[in-house]
């Protein structure tokens, strides 16, 4: 059984699909008031070819900005009501020592860039790249998967160069290949790994908010 592990800010949540576009240019991004954050949002899913998805039903969690940086840190997230079919039975999934049907994981992001080439236009969007650390999944007790790798994300609000108290995450992927995959023209996907070995490709499906005490402005220049 394999299953991803959802990473939201949000952690959302990763792989690869149908050919994707052509990514003109890539870079770091820049949040001018770097402060701890809370993690919000509706659960979402996780996603690994062959397998049923490990759906959530509530995300949350907290985050930080790594000391004299306005790019990168660390976060922590949990996700509740995860759960998953097992031979036409809902089962609950969860990690270590979690109650039944509570994921826990946490690892790094980077705010980046990415500019889609779509003819004439060559617009630069907001993103987030997330590395969550190495993490196992157990479903119904006995069915376990390890999901490791990264994932991108697109930052909905603010657009570049707006402000607010708010980074509105969304991570978005067709079956189970992530819509947005490269950065610097370097593959990013999560990979689960089952308890027979296999590796399979997966995606983090969902949307979350991060959310802070004072506005920050978002510099994509």
């Amino acid at each position: 059984m394999s299953k991803k592990i959802m990473v939201l800010a949000l952690a959302a949540v990763s792989a690869a699909f149908f050919a994707l576009p052509a990514m003109a240019s890539a870079e770091e991004i820049h949040w001018d008031t770097p402060e701890a954050f809370s993690i919000s949002g509706a659960g979402g899913e996780l996603r690994a070819e062959t397998e049923q998805p490990i759906t959530c039903t509530k995300t949350e969690g907290n985050g930080k900005y790594d000391a004299g940086s306005t790019t990168t840190g660390t976060s922590e997230l949990k996700f509740t009501g995860c759960h998953t079919s097992v031979f036409g039975f809902t089962a609950s999934c969860k990690t270590g020592a979690e109650a039944a049907g509570t994921i826990v994981t946490s690892g790094a992001f980077h705010l980046i860039t990415w500019s889609e080439s779509t003819g004439t236009v060559d617009p630069v969007k907001p993103a987030v790249l997330l590395t969550p650390a190495t993490t196992t999944i157990v479903c119904a007790g006995i069915a376990n998967i390890t999901t490791h790798g990264t994932v991108i994300g697109t930052i909905l609000k603010p657009a570049c160069g707006g402000s607010g108290k708010e980074l509105e995450l969304s991570f978005t992927a067709t079956g189970n290949v992530q819509t947005h995959n490269m950065y610097t023209g370097v593959p990013h996907d999560l990979t689960s790994t089952t308890g027979n070995g296999s590796a399979l490709t997966s995606a983090l499906v969902g949307n979350a908010v991060n959310k802070q005490a004072n506005a920050g402005t978002l510099t994509c220049t």
